[in-house]
């Protein structure tokens, strides 16, 4: 089957009149666009919002079950887990696992922890996330700014602003 091919209609401004219709259409668009996404958003929060109405009993019950079963195995221990660490039933798998956390000794803060590990130079437990600061960098002056292999480049970038308020509300 041969695909059909089409060219694409090219819009021509070729003077100031056409520039503010192009302008007024662009508005119009730009206003029609932000509509459908506020709409979209409106219905994606109603959805999520009634998915929620609609899931809290279950995740309540679903709670409820789960403290339950934390319970009879937490009374019956000895005789359900002397062999194994769970328990299997048709429709799933119960029990006890390993847990281990970290936390800080009495009278200690991950703050007073992240300063002693600075004191003692044990760096690999301290997390620093690096990455170029582009914002600093824009005040420098460029033989700086080549010294560590940047450079400063100037374009003339093409914009469209419009202006929503000339409108009114029925564009």
């Amino acid at each position: 089957m041969k695909t059909k091919r089409s060219k694409p209609k090219t819009t021509v401004v070729s003077d100031q009149k056409q520039a503010e219709a192009a302008m007024l259409e662009l508005a119009g668009l730009s206003r029609q666009i932000m509509g459908i996404g506020i709409d979209a958003q409106d219905r994606i929060d109603s959805i999520k919002k009634n998915a929620k109405d609609e899931m809290e009993p279950h995740q309540g019950r679903k709670k409820a079950l789960e403290d339950a079963l934390c319970t009879y195995a937490t009374l019956n221990k000895n005789q359900l887990f002397s062999k194994r660490r769970s328990c299997e039933t048709p429709f799933g798998v119960f029990g006890w696992r390993k847990a281990t956390k970290l936390l800080t000794i009495a009278k200690m803060n991950l703050n007073m922890v992240l300063e002693r590990l600075r004191e003692l130079n044990i760096r690999e437990a301290i997390k620093v996330k690096e990455s170029v600061d582009k914002t600093a960098m824009q005040g420098w002056p460029d033989s700086r700014l080549e010294s560590v292999g940047m450079k400063r480049v100037t374009t003339d970038e093409f914009f469209v602003e419009v202006a929503d308020e000339s409108l009114g509300e029925d564009v």
